[in-house]
């Protein structure tokens, strides 16, 4: 029988590959020009990431603010990511929401393509913390 810690580390490799997953689906609704759907995953991305480092500090959210204000808090705050995360995650939902749940407006090629580059950055910051601080493994 596993223990807590192996399986929190399990549930933080799957969250990670998660994240990549869905780096790779916004880059699929790019190509295909489904820039909407492509910000959307863009965001889960780095959202499935965020939840994976806060579950660290064995924290869990079940609102989206709440995952995102406790990691301005532990890890934005602190200095252990650079504080202009919170201004790419922001925008992240901001256009999640957008892409989501509005009909009239649209969201751009640029944009989409940004909030890829965004979404790809702050995963690669958060699983490579997690490497490092020995949480995930190196695959």
């Amino acid at each position: 029988m596993k223990d807590d810690e192996t399986r929190k580390k399990e549930q933080m490799n799957n969250m990670i590959k998660k994240a990549r997953r869905s780096v790779a689906a916004a880059k699929r609704h790019l190509k295909d020009r489904d820039y909407d759907f492509s910000s959307s995953r863009s965001y889960y991305a780095a959202f499935y990431a965020i939840e994976s480092v806060l579950l660290t500090k064995d924290l869990v959210f079940s609102k989206h603010s709440g995952v995102i204000g406790a990691f301005n808090k532990h890890f934005l705050q602190t200095k252990i990511f650079p504080k202009e995360f919170s201004k790419l995650i922001t925008r992240l939902f901001r256009e999640r929401q957008i892409g989501d749940y509005e009909f009239g407006s649209i969201i751009e090629n640029d944009e989409a393509k940004e909030s890829i580059l965004f979404a790809e950055n702050i995963v690669d910051a958060i699983e490579e913390y997690l490497k490092n601080e020995g949480f995930i493994g190196i695959k």
